[in-house]
Order: structure tokens, then C-alpha cells, then sequence
């Protein structure tokens, strides 16, 4: 089973892309709590893959913080409410640490360009710094998270969607 990011339910996306400044943080409390949902019904599902992991919500927090996107005050709330509620929930539950994560490593102008084809309207504003920030902060967390998690990391700069897939198929069939 894939869970897909929850973008198509998403109340706040339009908007946020549209005004960063005035919905991030409500953005980003809504992706955790869409996460938390999917992770609860993980518990009761098994060999399911995540579009995207609770764990990397931080990341994408971060990045609209130091953009200037989120004020101080709510980075520090959402942080505080990130390692209070989220992460003592996730450490309380030994079912739901993930078995391996699998990196799509990719360079923000090809990430961007893959954004531009997407065609999805309220992405196509988002500037190159917002891009580059990301691709430097997640770096950041995989050399933090990588002695801690297992990863695949996978160059998918050159690779076509059919390419990943056959390459994390061939993984998941070699963990069985």
C-alpha cells in the first residue's frame, strides 16, 4: 500500500503557495496531522510505503522559517509541538519505526523543471531559493538521520519514474 502526500485534501495548498507568509504555519500543522492520520492507520496495515515521512515535516519547517516565510513565534510553537506531542507519540509506539527509507536524491533545477511538466498551477510561482534551501536541508537531515534509520539513497536525477520504481521494488523483494 502507497500513502500518497495528502495534497488532493489539502484545504490550505492554493493558498499557501499563493501567500506563504500568511498560511504556513497552518499549512504545516495540517500536513503533520494528515501524517499522524496515515500513521495510525499504518498500525493496522502492513508493507505500506510513505509518499513522504512524518519525520521530514521539520525539514520543510525549517526552510519556510529561514525564508522568512514563518515567524519566530510559530517556528518555535510548532518545533515544541513537534518534539512534545509528535515524537514522544512516535517513540511511545515501537510499530511504527520505518524499516528503510528510500532517498530520491535530485538537484533543485531538476526537481524544478519535474515541478514546471507536473503542471500543477499553484506550484509554478515557487522561487529557486525555496528549491535550493530544500535540497540543502534535506541533505542536512539524511547525514543526521543516516546512522539512525536505513536508507537507499537513490541518484534520481536521470532516472525515469519506471527506473525508481523497478529499483525500489527490486529492494523491497530482496527485504522479504
Amino acid at each position: 500500500m502507497v500513502m500518497d502526500e495528502p495534497v488532493e485534501e489539502n484545504p490550505y495548498l492554493d493558498q499557501y503557495y499563493a501567500d506563504p507568509k500568511d498560511m504556513a504555519f497552518k499549512m504545516q500543522v495540517y500536513m503533520v496531522m494528515a501524517r499522524s492520520k496515515q500513521l495510525k492507520q499504518a498500525k493496522i496495515t502492513s508493507n505500506i510505503i510513505f509518499d513522504r515521512s512524518i519525520l521530514e515535516d521539520p525539514i520543510f519547517v525549517d526552510v519556510l522559517y529561514e525564508l522568512g516565510y514563518m515567524n519566530t513565534t510559530d517556528y518555535k510553537v510548532y518545533k515544541e509541538f513537534y518534539d512534545v506531542v509528535v515524537l514522544q507519540s512516535l517513540y511511545l509506539d515501537e510499530n511504527i519505526k520505518p524499516e528503510l527509507f528510500f532517498y530520491l536524491r535530485v538537484d533543485p533545477e531538476v526537481a524544478m523543471e519535474r515541478i514546471t511538466k507536473r503542471g500543477r498551477a499553484s506550484e509554478q510561482n515557487i522561487g529557486s531559493a525555496y528549491w535550493t534551501l530544500l535540497n540543502r536541508k534535506y541533505e542536512e537531515w539524511y547525514e543526521s538521520s543516516k546512522d539512525n534509520f536505513n536508507f537507499l539513497v537513490i541518484d534520481a536525477n536521470h532516472k525515469t519514474p519506471e527506473e525508481i520504481v523497478a529499483i525500489i521494488s527490486e529492494k523491497l523483494i530482496e527485504k522479504k
